[in-house]
């Protein structure tokens, strides 16, 4: 008996009986000289491909598994395996800072999100300064001018592909919706400014978007940040190639693991204020056209139905590589008067420091906003169609056993748990249903996820996520207050956004911050 078929614009893959399809390829194997440079098209297969195993992740630090610059796989999980009427399709973007993560992480897995009637895809994208260095020369030998944003084209030809692949999956190439978390949810944001997505996606979840702090231009100083050929140019410095007659060749023919750490060497010198990036996604005027900021201001963005929001707790994570322990109330008001100047007093009112004690939880609440909720807010904001938008803070404290895999990732295993709070990425195991009962979750997370997957498939095939018998989701409104929906131990509709500081924050973007 012969194999069941799908056929691919690629080539055949075999029909698994599960609807699970693991490391497709979308794009050729960015490697030798294809290095940095936009993705190419898959070269055709004429034998069947099992998919059935996942491709190898994006290169990186600290990973175990199986790591290739031959990375550009995705995955898909549908519920049709025949005909029918069309699907939604729901394509995650992973975080990671740019730096790590992939589309097979265990945590993405999309069952439970497809079992309710959507098909998901994840995807692998390249990281790192593998996806996003510029330099001068791979400017110069780009029909378009301009280098970085690599990482950026390989999503968008993801994107390309489910156009062209996933209604043979059952999915609606009409009917897309991007999501994603962190870097994803800014990988979210910037595809909602590039006109090479334009179309490809009919609606957007961002999952505490990062943004401002983040970016670069790509070749003149902006704001006091070193731009992105400048970084590329003394890179190659770092490694000693810059006497090179063939720079670029050369280049392309060193391992990525000295090229990784020889970045790693520059990220106190030149690292962005966010995380201290190397390379990062860049403003070179195309795929990125303009600042975000601006861009969204004068709401030159694919107006998309949009949910976006934050956890209560973003910094958490972060806070041991930014403050000292011993950080007192001096140090915090130093702190507001670089960062704020004349609001620094108004900062100080929302949120007070009397003693040592409760530094850390109001420097919490203060980069929680300044680096996730004030850019979520802006998005919501910056919609025509506010009757469109949904807007979420998530409060669940996950278990210590769930929060010990999010800290262990994040290599910042030190942190207390009673201090972590809703931390950073604790509502991605409710999106995914991934409240295993070995991770401590039990008959209420349950629950919470079960009502959270079918709020983002609703959404998925609505633009909507409301539906059934879940609690009302009122959307983010078009006057004050703004509403939102507190995702805590129950399901509660609230209007206590931050808003008074998250303006005070965005008021510096155009003035101060790249």
């Amino acid at each position: 008996m012969s194999e069941r078929l799908i056929q691919l614009d690629s080539g055949p893959i075999v029909f698994n009986e599960d609807g699970i399809y693991r490391g497709i390829p979308y794009a050729a194997a960015p490697v030798k000289n294809l290095r940095w440079r936009p993705p190419q098209p898959v070269i055709p297969w004429t034998r069947p491909r099992k998919c059935q195993k996942f491709g190898p992740v994006c290169p990186q630090t600290n990973y175990r598994g199986a790591m290739s610059e031959d990375c550009l796989f995705l995955n898909i999980w549908t519920p049709c395996q025949g005909a029918g009427p069309k699907l939604p399709v729901m394509v995650w973007i992973h975080g990671g800072a740019f730096v790590s993560g992939s589309g097979s992480d265990e945590i993405y897995d999309g069952a439970a999100l497809a079992a309710h009637g959507v098909v998901v895809v994840t995807i692998n994208y390249r990281l790192g300064v593998l996806g996003f260095l510029a330099h001068p020369l791979l400017s110069a030998e780009s029909p378009d001018h301009i280098s970085g944003n690599y990482g950026l084209l390989d999503q968008v030809a993801a994107l390309k592909w489910v156009q062209r692949n996933i209604g043979k999956f059952g999915g609606d190439p009409a009917k897309v919706t991007i999501f994603g978390q962190s870097a994803g949810a800014e990988s979210v944001s910037l595809l909602l400014v590039n006109p090479l997505a334009r179309g490809l996606f009919q609606a957007a979840i961002a999952e505490s978007p990062a943004l401002v702090g983040s970016l670069r231009p790509l070749r003149r100083e902006e704001l006091g940040v070193v731009p992105a050929e400048a970084v590329g140019t003394r890179l190659v410095r770092e490694l000693g190639l810059d006497r090179d007659p063939e720079v670029l060749r050369a280049l392309r023919r060193i391992s990525w693991k000295k090229i990784d750490a020889a970045a790693a060497k520059l990220r106190m010198e030149l690292g962005t204020e966010m995380l201290k990036s190397v390379c990062t996604p860049t403003v070179d005027g195309q795929i990125v056209p303009e600042h975000p900021v601006i861009l969204f201001h004068r709401g030159r963005w694919h107006q998309v139905p949009l949910i976006t929001g934050v956890t209560a707790n973003e910094s958490t994570m972060f806070l041991p590589e930014i403050i000292s322990s011993q950080a007192g109330p001096e140090e915090y008001r130093q702190y507001l008067q670089g960062a704020f100047g004349k609001d620094a007093a108004r900062v100080q009112e929302l949120l007070p420091v009397k003693s040592a004690a409760e530094v850390w939880a109001r420097l919490d609440q203060l980069f929680s906003a300044k680096w996730f909720g004030a850019w979520a807010w802006f998005l919501a904001d910056s919609s025509q169609d506010s009757q469109q938008t949904w807007f979420y803070r998530f409060t669940r404290q996950i278990p210590a056993w769930a929060a010990a895999v999010l800290a262990e990732d994040s290599q910042q295993g030190q942190i207390p748990y009673e201090k972590l709070g809703a931390c950073h990425s604790a509502e991605l195991f409710y999106v995914f249903g991934f409240t295993k009962l070995l991770l401590g979750f039990f008959f209420k997370d349950w629950d919470l996820s079960e009502q959270i997957i079918a709020y983002w498939t609703n959404f998925a095939k609505s633009g909507n996520p409301n539906g059934g018998d879940l609690p009302e989701w009122p959307s983010y409104g078009s006057s004050a207050p703004r509403r939102y929906l507190e995702i805590g131990r129950d399901l509660k509709s609230r209007s206590d956004l931050e808003v008074e500081l998250y303006k005070i924050i965005a008021k510096t973007w155009l003035e101060s911050a790249y």
